[in-house]
């Protein structure tokens, strides 16, 4: 391997990278958008959720109840006489709950339970209303968290998940598009007519992508943790690094995947079968336990699972070099990074335009 011919390969295609100002946006707008609208469109806890009253119970215990559910965000109260009235009202969709405050101080929860996050986020009501009017007498006490918040959000989960989507997808879909434009131009017919040998196009290539990744990466945590106020409690570096080798093996996937086009449309049709299983096994929307059991093996065997597990471990827990799952992460994501290498680099032919 010529050390100085994967260099030249390397500078040139970063200058080209450089000069294109549609690739700029694709590589720093694009995951900046994409993180966002993800926190924004479903990283937030419901608010505003129409609820009715049936107040039947002890006169303080309700005052104290109705005055902790009415004084927050998450739900907006009315009142009926009628239990029949209220039923009917979240029977007709006009309401999501009925609480019945029942003589005895018990309280009654009607749901409409079409929605698991809008019953979730009612029955945390309910239990900090209740807890309030019976003056801390509940059986129930909840202490103080190990890791994470008292009353976490949705987006503290999916944050780190994200982070892991946007850096695998963007460094797959970077990679394969930039390396099968030049085979279409007919660049990659000239570097291996000059006797290049394929090892080092995809080093060349991986190269001068690396100081593109390495901004991606700055991006996506930057926003991930100000942008959304999610504290990093462990290392930025260890995060950083494990962001980092997840976005160097997809590029090597990238290339994996360039070498089996012929054009930019058939790239994206392999990407796309690809990257959307990513999305669903990789406990990024949902956790992986949640997943059929004989369906979290597969999940348990894509580098974004660990790495997203490793991010949250950093991010929420504070955990360091010595966790599981981030040896786990830095293990799987070296493997697949070079198993990809040395495919791409096996089947990468010279095909003309």
């Amino acid at each position: 391997m010529n050390l100085q011919r994967v260099y030249a390969i390397a500078a040139r295609k970063f200058a080209s990278l450089r000069r294109d100002k549609r690739m700029f946006g694709f590589i720093v707008l694009m995951p900046a958008l994409q993180i966002l609208l993800f926190g924004w469109a479903i990283g937030g806890t419901p608010t505003d959720l129409n609820i009715v009253i049936v107040d039947d119970g002890p006169a303080e215990q309700s005052a104290i109840f109705i005055g902790h559910v009415e004084g927050g965000d998450a739900l907006l109260v009315s009142f009926s006489d009628s239990m029949d009235e209220a039923n009917t009202s979240v029977a007709n969709g006009d309401a999501w709950a009925v609480f019945h405050l029942l003589p005895d101080g018990t309280i009654s929860v009607v749901l409409d339970n079409s929605n698991q996050q809008v019953t979730n986020t009612i029955l945390l009501e309910v239990r900090d209303a209740m807890q309030e009017a019976s003056g801390g007498q509940l059986p129930l006490h909840i202490g103080e968290p190990i890791y994470g918040d008292r009353d976490p959000s949705f987006i503290d989960f999916l944050a780190p998940g994200i982070m892991t989507l946007v850096c695998f997808m963007f460094s797959t879909i970077l990679t394969t598009m930039a390396f099968v434009g030049e085979r279409h131009d007919g660049t990659l017919d000239r570097v291996f007519a000059a006797g290049t040998q394929p090892s080092e196009v995809m080093l060349g290539h991986i190269g001068a992508f690396s100081g593109i990744l390495i901004g991606q990466v700055t991006v996506v945590i930057t926003i991930a943790t100000l942008g959304f106020d999610i504290p990093i409690h462990g290392s930025v570096v260890l995060l950083f690094t494990v962001c980092l080798l997840l976005g160097w093996a997809a590029m090597c996937l990238g290339l994996v995947i360039s070498s089996k086009a012929k054009s930019e449309f058939q790239a994206m049709q392999l990407n796309m079968p690809l990257l959307f299983p990513v999305l669903l096994l990789s406990g990024i929307l949902w956790p992986v336990e949640a997943l059929p059991d004989w369906l979290q093996p597969v999940s348990w065997a894509l580098p974004t699972t660990w790495t997203a597990e490793a991010c949250r471990s950093i991010m929420i827990r504070g955990w360091g070099l010595e966790s599981y799952s981030v040896q786990m992460a830095l293990l799987i994501n070296a493997i697949f990074g070079l198993l990809m290498l040395t495919i791409a680099s096996r089947t990468i032919r010279v095909r003309k335009s």
